[in-house]
């Protein structure tokens, strides 16, 4: 159980402080334009693909909803990975 709150506390605190948030920010983007880069990837279309990595990795955020969606993606992929490596130490 004790994993369990952890990772409640982990997903709502961290991205509370101003290293937590932008930390999450970081890593919530990396994860983010892999997910809108890979299916260019698969399908061969290149220049489409690196259109798609460079709006999204190397253009600043358009709207506040990226940025809430970018360290909402980073905060949850990296409770999960906070969560399953204590499971298995």
């Amino acid at each position: 159980m004790a994993y369990e709150e952890g990772l409640i506390k982990y997903l709502i605190f961290t991205p509370l402080t101003i290293v937590g948030a932008v930390s999450m920010y970081l890593y919530g983007g990396g994860i983010v334009t892999l997910i809108c880069t890979l299916p260019h990837l698969i399908t061969g279309d290149f220049l489409e693909a690196f259109l798609e990595y460079f709006v999204y990795s190397a253009l600043p955020p358009t709207s506040v909803g990226h940025v809430f969606v970018q360290v909402l993606v980073g905060t949850v992929a990296a409770g999960a990975k906070w969560y399953i490596a204590m499971n298995l130490r």
